[in-house]
C-alpha cells in the first residue's frame, strides 16, 4: 500500500505498483527468485572472477539494512565483498555509528570510508533545507554517489542495494527491467530533484566531486551494473532486518520512538538529522516513517488495518525539540526560522498551519 502524494508514485485501477507486484503468484516464490538472482549474478561476474580482489560493493551506514545485506551477501551468495561507507561530518555523527562501523569491521569485513568535506555538507545542508525542504538532500546524494563512484575507480563490477524502492515503496521511477534492476537509481527522487547547479554554486569544484553521481557513459565504460536484494528475501523489511542485525552485534538506540518515530529504533543510527526530514516529509506529504513501516506489514499479513492506523496516528511526523534544536545550531539558524521553512513547505490541503508544529487535517486510514 501506498499513497499517490508519494512523489513517482504509480496507480493502476487505483492500486499501487507494491500492491500488484505482492499479489502476483510468483511474488512469493523466493526460491525461484534467489534462483533468478544467482543467475543474474553469475551471468555478471563471468569474467575473470579469480583475479579480482573483490566481486562487490555495498553502501554501509552500520544500519540494520545495511548490516544484514553485507552479510547476507558474503555469507549466503559467497561474495568477495568491500563495503563503503559515506560519513557525516563529525558534529552530526553519533558515537553510536561509529560503533556499528566498528562492528562491520569485527565481522570481517573490509571497509572504505569517505568523508566530504564537513564544511560543505554543512553549507549544503543548510542550502538544501532552504531551498527544497530537505535538511539531508546532499547527504543522501554523496551516499549514493560514493557507491558507483568506488566500484568504478576500482574495478568492481557489481554493487548491491537493499530495497526495490518501486516495489517495496512505489517510487516508480526507480523501476528497471526486472525486480533487481537498480541501474535507474539515478532517477530516485532524492538524486533527480533539482539538478545539481545548486551545489556547484555553494562550493568549488574539487569537492562538489562528492556529489556528482556518474553517468550512465562513466557506468557503460566500466562495465558497472546496480542490484537490489530485498526481492529475493522472503523476509525483507525493516523489522526483520532489524532483529537480524542486532543478532550480529548492531547496537540499536535506547527505546525513543517517542522522540524519533522510529519504532524499529534501529534505523539512522550513525546521525540523527534524518529524523527532521522524515518529519518534513510528513507535513510535505501527509505520511511518514511509521506509515513505511506498516504498509510493509500490512502487505505481509503481519499487521492489520486497524492496528495499523493507530499507530501511524501517533508516530508519524515525531521529532523531538532537541534534535531540532541541535540541527538550528549547527547550520547558525534561530527555531523559530527552522519552523519558518518548515511551514513554508507544509501542505495547506492536508495541515492547519496555524500552531507551530502543524495539525492534520486529514484521517489517518478508514477507521
Amino acid at each position: 500500500m501506498t499513497t499517490d502524494l508519494r512523489p513517482n508514485a504509480k496507480f493502476i485501477n487505483g492500486i499501487c505498483e507494491p500492491c500488484i507486484y505482492g499479489a502476483q503468484p510468483e511474488s512469493t516464490d523466493f526460491e525461484a527468485r534467489l534462483d533468478r538472482l544467482r543467475l543474474k549474478i553469475n551471468e555478471l561476474l563471468a569474467d575473470a572472477s579469480e583475479t579480482r580482489q573483490y566481486d562487490c560493493i555495498i553502501g554501509v551506514s552500520g544500519g540494520k539494512d545495511s548490516t544484514r545485506q553485507a552479510l547476507w551477501v558474503r555469507d549466503h551468495l559467497q561474495l568477495k565483498t568491500l563495503l563503503v561507507c559515506c560519513s557525516y561530518p563529525p558534529s552530526q555523527m553519533l558515537n553510536l555509528g561509529a560503533d556499528n562501523l566498528a562492528n562491520l569491521m569485527e565481522l570481517g569485513f573490509d571497509l572504505e570510508v569517505i568523508n566530504p568535506a564537513p564544511v560543505s555538507a554543512r553549507l549544503l545542508s543548510k542550502e538544501a533545507f532552504y531551498r527544497f525542504g530537505n535538511v539531508c538532500k546532499a547527504s543522501e546524494i554523496a551516499l549514493f554517489t560514493s557507491v558507483p563512484e568506488v566500484a568504478i575507480s576500482k574495478q568492481i563490477p557489481l554493487a548491491f542495494f537493499g530495497e526495490n524502492p518501486a516495489l517495496q515503496e512505489g517510487d516508480s521511477s526507480t523501476a528497471g527491467m526486472d525486480e533487481f534492476d537498480a541501474n535507474n537509481l539515478r532517477h530516485l527522487n532524492t538524486l533527480s530533484e533539482g539538478g545539481t547547479d545548486w551545489i556547484n554554486q555553494k562550493i568549488d569544484a574539487n569537492r562538489a566531486r562528492s556529489y556528482q553521481y556518474p553517468t550512465v557513459a562513466q557506468f557503460e565504460a566500466a562495465n558497472l551494473n546496480l542490484m537490489y536484494l530485498g526481492p529475493a528475501w522472503a523476509d525483507w523489511d525493516m523489522s526483520e532486518n532489524a532483529v537480524y542485525s542486532v543478532i550480529n552485534g548492531l547496537c540499536p538506540r535506547p527505546f525513543e520512538e517517542d522522540s524519533t518515530g522510529d519504532l524499529t529504533n534501529a534505523s539512522m543510527l550513525d546521525e540523527e538529522f534524518t529524523n527532521i526530514n522524515m518529519m518534513i516529509k510528513y507535513y510535505k506529504f501527509g505520511f511518514g516513517r511509521a506509515t513505511d513501516l506498516y504498509n510493509e506489514l500490512i502487505r505481509q499479513g503481519k499487521a492489520s488495518r486497524r492496528e495499523a492506523i493507530k499507530i501511524v496516528k501517533k508516530y508519524d511526523g515525531v521529532c523531538s525539540d532537541r534534535i531540532i534544536e541541535k540541527y538550528c545550531e549547527w547550520i547558525s539558524i534561530s527555531v523559530a526560522e527552522f519552523w519558518d521553512v518548515v511551514i513554508s513547505y507544509t501542505n495547506d490541503d492536508l495541515f492547519d498551519k496555524s500552531s507551530i508544529r502543524p495539525k492534520p487535517k486529514f484521517r489517518v486510514g478508514c477507521e
